[in-house]
């Protein structure tokens, strides 16, 4: 099932209640993972394939991926392979990555706050996630012209959607994506539309 455009805070706040739950059965019984699709992003899209693993497990535990039943593999749809994606992309320590994936799920276009504008003209607030998530989908189910590069930034909270025609930056809300906005090195992982396109066809489309 598709998640609506900003659907995604309230879908964290029912995976918050669900971690409890899950964190009693998880010390008992190690949760199962859908091997095919966190394969995936080591065969299409280059990332290795032991992290991957790692970083899956770790954000089941810490109630980011949806976690399943005792010794039922997990499921992951679309939304929760872009979860996923988020993560292994960020280069996160493994201590860190689930804080890391929440912040870059909150990033918005230009680091626009709408939280501050005046009800009657704010628009909607456009997620990271949410064009992550609608690119995904669109190869798998739709005509697969949403093509952009996606660059997943290391150094600093940031998505950059990249195409010829310009780039999209993603960022934490109030900062300006004008300038470089830490005083560390900018290091960042760039995944071609081509990669996602292969992924989201093969795991998520008509067989």
């Amino acid at each position: 099932m598709r998640k609506s455009a900003g659907g995604i805070r309230s879908h964290l706040r029912v995976r918050a209640f669900l971690r409890l739950a899950f964190a009693k059965s998880a010390s008992n019984q190690r949760t199962k993972y859908d091997g095919q699709r966190v394969a995936a992003l080591s065969k299409y899209c280059g990332f290795q394939a032991a992290r991957t693993r790692t970083v899956a497990r770790r954000l089941l535990e810490d109630g980011i991926l949806t976690p399943g039943a005792p010794g039922v593999a997990v499921q992951i749809s679309e939304a929760d392979f872009v979860l996923l994606l988020m993560g292994v992309a960020s280069g996160a320590p493994l201590r860190a990555v689930a804080d890391v994936t929440a912040k870059l799920i909150g990033c918005v276009l230009s680091g626009v706050d709408v939280s501050i504008m005046p009800e009657s003209i704010r628009p909607g607030e456009s997620l990271a996630f949410d064009r992550l998530h609608d690119l995904v989908w669109n190869a798998a189910h739709g005509d697969g012209q949403m093509r952009f590069d996606v660059e997943v930034v290391e150094t600093f909270p940031e998505i950059a959607f990249r195409r010829p025609d310009g780039v999209a930056r993603f960022i934490p809300p109030g900062t300006a994506a004008g300038y470089w906005q830490s005083s560390k090195q900018r290091r960042s992982t760039i995944i071609p539309h081509s990669a996602l396109l292969l992924a989201a066809t093969n795991l998520f489309g008509e067989k």
